[in-house]
């Protein structure tokens, strides 16, 4: 097994080795740095230092970064059989690695932030063509999402990230999952990216060239646009757009228009501009009934879009109903003495 410490080494190496990809806004993280240069910090027993990576425990920091209870409007009736399963696999997951956590409110944060997660991009019934099994999780945090995505589902999960630390976190939690993981960093020289080749891939975040046209089912964007700048959120927004099939998700939760610390940015504007239409969006108080407001948005699908235009034959029968009805029905009766 790798030494914890070489995954960061290797991160580096491929950071330097990849001048030609990589461009300053790519591998910000603006509401950070912004932070930074505030001298804001949090407690000590949460990530702080996020681009350096200090060793496995780590991913206890991030794991305690979640609220103590989060709001729940969609209920247990939904969510308790994800939450179940989402709590064996962290609990596994982190015996693996060697440490201790107190689980004993999981249910009510890290499980339930889990459960929405899964159930929300899947909560109505969809056409076979639209079911969802692959996975691209963009600013994957400690790789949270892998829990059930790559668990319950019969296809690939793939992380994708730019910043040491969370990289770093995300290797050794994905390592622990039980599938195989292909990591860009540990292997870079050999990468490639199947959809037919099952199992879970990591990517850093200026390489989504990598990633070929039509790929992916579902793109998870969570609590993280809004912490970005302008230009890496419009150029990802515009990837998603490339990566996601004709019908594919992009899943959007964040605090949307009550806090954006970094990019100013209308995603919803953009989104618009540029290829997607809003299919969900619930009526809720952000932080009172869920944390974050959840959205999904549709890549639009030309078959789908075409089947609702109103074509020129469409047209043509319209105009002579439309002038039948004025003329009193003359047409029509013009009509019978032909075929008469």
């Amino acid at each position: 097994m790798m030494n914890k410490k070489n995954i960061y080494d290797l991160f580096i190496e491929c950071y330097k080795h990849d001048k030609a990809y990589i461009k300053t806004w790519i591998t910000a993280w603006d509401y950070q740095v912004k932070r930074n240069k505030r001298n804001q910090k949090y407690n000590n027993d949460l990530p702080d230092d996020f681009f350096n990576y200090n060793g496995k425990e780590d991913i206890l920091k991030w794991m305690k970064w979640a609220l103590p209870v989060y709001p729940d409007y969609i209920g247990p009736d939904n969510l308790q059989k994800f939450i179940t399963e989402s709590f064996e696999n962290d609990k596994r997951v982190i015996k693996e690695i060697g440490l201790d956590y107190d689980f004993s409110d999981y249910h009510l944060n890290i499980g339930l932030n889990n459960a929405h997660d899964f159930f929300i991009p899947q909560m109505y019934p969809v056409q076979e063509r639209y079911k969802i099994k692959n996975v691209l999780d963009f600013g994957a945090g400690y790789g949270r999402q892998a829990n059930l995505w790559s668990t319950k589902t019969d296809g690939v999960y793939m992380a994708m990230d730019a910043i040491p630390n969370s990289y770093c976190v995300q290797n050794l939690y994905l390592k622990k999952l039980g599938k195989p993981l292909y990591d860009y960093v540990e292997n870079p020289s050999n990468f490639s990216f199947h959809k037919d080749k099952k199992g879970i891939y990591h990517l850093p975040t200026w390489r989504y060239d990598l990633i070929p046209d039509n790929s992916f089912d579902l793109v998870i964007c969570i609590q993280v646009l809004p912490e970005l700048n302008s230009k890496l959120v419009k150029t990802m927004l515009l990837q998603f757009n490339r990566i996601l099939k004709p019908g594919g998700m992009l899943y959007i939760r964040d605090n949307a228009y009550s806090w954006k610390p970094a990019g100013k940015i209308n995603v919803e504007n953009f989104l618009q501009e540029n290829n997607f239409v809003l299919e969900f969006k619930p009526h809720v108080i952000d932080m009172i009934d869920i944390v974050g407001v959840p959205r999904l948005w549709r890549k639009i699908d030309p078959e789908v879009r075409n089947s609702q235009k109103y074509n020129f034959n469409q047209r043509v029968v319209q105009f002579v109903n439309d002038f039948d009805a004025f003329s009193g029905g003359q047409l029509r009766k013009i009509k019978k003495k032909i075929k008469k």
